[in-house]
């Protein structure tokens, strides 16, 4: 049997070209045969630029695109087939650390939010293994603040580099819940940036390869083991971090239920505060919001109700509920104390 030959990469495309070549593709791969006329308006360009946009495809990455007559439109004959990965280079990867860190210190200016806008743009580029929270990249200094700890740019582009090339690394770490500094062996899964911090998803070869988040503004030295190591077959990204809030996670799955009320039910509806969210709404303008998280991801979810003061309710879990419950009674003892 033959072996199906990869496909050829471009000698040179500009990024924003490779942009609109990966949204026609996107649209091609959920089936609803496109014509010239509703991607160019997908695009922003005109039919032209779609008819050499496909060629493109076609031509110089072989994509499998075919016209049906019957349905008027382009489709996948392989709707598996996926554009290959524009990678940026080391020097890119390291300058785009550089950048999402010097953008958090900058004030809130129009220039600040173009040049924050461009660099959620250069995300997309990213390798699979690095996951960024695109959404508070592009948003303002007030809803995603500076880092409390600042991770080195060269760590961050040694952890992307060992999560893509499946080496382990060997860290020196400082750990909070320990208040301890230890140093251990890592298979790096993913580098993941969650509202300006950025943590290594790894398994911990000094703990029977559980998988742990490390905050990476906690290393304070890397280095090389020169060995390698196969993904966990039962690892799966996306799964891993919608269990979490955030970036907690761990133990049993657990349905978070919290009902609004009228006055903060009007905010909540612009919100997606959990990529499992589902909304529903009640009488009197009020509105429930459920999502999946974990057990150990609670205190967190605690933590960010109590902003809402009683415009939020818990309804479920029932230990989420007697948490906060818990908390208030201990606030109304504090303050109490300062009265007599």
């Amino acid at each position: 049997m033959m072996k199906k030959k990869p496909a050829k990469q471009p000698r040179h495309i500009y990024r924003y070209a490779y942009t609109r070549l990966r949204l026609i593709v996107s649209e091609l791969q959920r089936g609803n045969y496109p014509n010239k006329a509703r991607l160019a308006e997908l695009i922003e360009r005109n039919p032209r630029t779609v008819h050499r946009d496909l060629t493109a495809l076609r031509d110089d990455w072989e994509a499998p695109i075919e016209f049906s007559r019957e349905r008027n439109g382009f489709y996948l004959t392989d709707a598996k087939w996926q554009i290959p990965d524009l990678r940026l280079t080391e020097g890119e990867l390291i300058s785009f650390f550089v950048a999402e860190r010097v953008l958090r210190r900058l004030s809130d200016t129009a220039e600040v939010q173009i040049a924050r806008t461009a660099l959620a743009k250069l995300a997309t580029h990213l390798p699979e293994e690095v996951v960024v929270d695109v959404e508070a990249l592009e948003a303002a200094i007030d809803f995603a603040p500076e880092p409390a700890l600042n991770a080195s740019p060269v760590y961050l582009r040694q952890l992307a580099a060992a999560a893509s090339k499946r080496q382990t690394l060997r860290i020196h770490y400082f750990s909070k819940n320990s208040d301890k500094q230890s140093e251990r062996d890592v298979n790096v899964l993913l580098l993941h940036n969650s509202l300006g911090e950025w943590y290594a998803v790894c398994e911990d070869l000094s703990d029977g390869k559980r998988i742990k988040d490390f905050h990476a503004g906690r290393i304070s030295k890397l280095t090389q083991t020169h060995r390698t190591f196969q993904l966990p077959e039962d690892w799966d990204a996306q799964s891993y971090l919608k269990r979490g809030f955030g970036m907690f996670r761990g133990g049993k799955d657990v349905t978070v239920e919290i009902e609004f009320d009228a006055y903060q039910a009007r905010y909540a509806r612009e919100r997606q505060f959990h990529s499992t969210q589902k909304n529903k709404e009640l009488p009197a303008g009020r509105l429930r919001v459920t999502f999946e998280t974990s057990e150990a991801a609670l205190g967190q979810v605690a933590r960010w109700l109590m902003q809402y003061g009683a415009h939020a309710e818990v309804i479920a879990p029932e230990e989420l509920r007697q948490s906060i419950k818990q908390e208030i009674e201990a606030m109304n003892q504090l303050y109490r104390k300062e009265q007599q």
